[in-house]
C-alpha cells in the first residue's frame, strides 16, 4: 500500500520536474495514530506500574501487539480508552508521552 503511493508519486515528480515544474516532495505514509493509542492502552493495562516508571520487558513484539489489537477489536470500552489515548498523547499530555517513549 504504502511502498505503490511512494513510488507512483516519486514517478510523477520526476515528469514534472523533466517538464519544466518545481516540485515539493512530500511523503506521508500512513496515521499511526491508533496504533500507539492501542499499544499506550494494553501497556496501561498490563503493566499499570508503566507510568511511575517500571520497566517493561516485552521480549516478543509480535505477539504482544497481537495481544493489543485483539483486545480492541473485541472490548468497546478498550477501543474508546485507545482513541482518547491519541488525544491525550498529540495534545503531549506527559503520562502518555511517557509510556509511548
Amino acid at each position: 500500500g504504502h511502498l505503490r503511493s511512494t513510488i507512483i508519486g516519486e514517478s510523477v515528480c520526476r515528469i514534472l520536474e523533466f517538464t519544466g515544474h518545481e516540485v515539493e516532495r512530500v511523503n506521508h505514509v500512513g496515521d499511526w495514530g491508533t496504533q500507539f493509542g492501542m499499544l499506550i492502552q494494553y501497556l496501561r493495562e498490563e503493566y499499570p506500574g508503566i507510568s511511575q516508571g517500571e520497566e517493561v520487558n516485552i521480549t516478543d513484539l509480535t505477539a504482544f501487539y497481537k495481544a493489543a489489537k485483539a483486545r480492541f477489536d473485541e472490548d468497546a470500552d478498550f477501543k474508546e480508552k485507545s482513541r482518547l489515548n491519541v488525544v491525550d498523547l498529540q495534545a503531549h499530555d506527559p503520562e502518555c508521552i511517557k509510556i509511548w517513549q
